[in-house]
């Protein structure tokens, strides 16, 4: 993507991630080329971008929408992280080199500052990244590959069932998580890394319906 549709891109993220634009929201070509001043071709660019990482779905004859997720779809998701991320943690306890420890505690370090400043958006992208990363320390691409899907579903899941704020004690779990993984102690990395995605879980209010958002034009003023 060019510069202006890196910039159109992260704005529309951005507006799903904070719950400005709730699932199901079609994304009319036309109101977002108006609202970015810009033709139809780079909004396209973007949408299909935002498809690929689950953000938004494409349907045919229709139009794109804001990706959505059933309550049952969410606690699959959470089933299928906790698999994957209990798997790439013990690996990661055992083959991570001091190179790779030393980015994760930088990482962390970065993660508790966002915090501290209230930067919504770039501190639930860090917790993300924080995880890809213990992915790819365990040196299989599958993890990442598969993990990175899950990951972008949960924010949609969060937009749904959330509240719109970090959750508390993720920056406080993933350091502890951090301290399993450099003393090299699988078992307890592996109880963390359950505890911590169970409690994000355990988080989310399944029992309250979708508000409607406001207009495409409203949201990117």
């Amino acid at each position: 993507m060019n510069r202006k549709e890196l910039e159109i891109y992260k704005k529309i993220k951005q507006a799903i991630i904070l719950q400005k634009l709730k699932p199901n929201t079609q994304l009319v070509e036309k109101e977002l080329a108006e609202s970015f001043d810009v033709s139809r071709t780079p909004i396209r660019n973007v949408l299909r971008r935002l498809q690929y990482e689950r953000l938004v779905k494409i349907i045919e004859h229709k139009g794109a929408f804001v990706a959505s997720s059933t309550i049952e779809e969410a606690k699959e998701v959470f089933e299928m992280r906790r698999i994957l991320e209990v798997a790439a943690v013990r690996k990661a306890c055992r083959l991570s080199t001091e190179e790779q420890i030393r980015e994760l505690e930088k990482m962390v370090e970065e993660e508790q500052n966002t915090y501290q400043h209230v930067d919504y958006i770039e501190a639930t992208q860090m917790a993300g990244e924080f995880h890809l990363k213990i992915a790819e320390m365990a040196g299989n691409s599958y993890f990442y590959q598969y993990l990175e899907d899950l990951i972008s579903v949960t924010y949609i899941i969060i937009s749904i069932y959330g509240r719109g704020q970090a959750e508390k004690g993720t920056c406080r779990h993933h350091l502890h998580i951090f301290d399993a993984i450099k003393k090299r102690d699988e078992d307890l990395a592996e109880k963390l890394c359950i505890e911590h995605l169970r409690e994000i879980e355990d988080n989310l209010h399944f029992n309250e319906g979708l508000e409607i958002s406001t207009s495409l034009s409203e949201i990117f003023q």
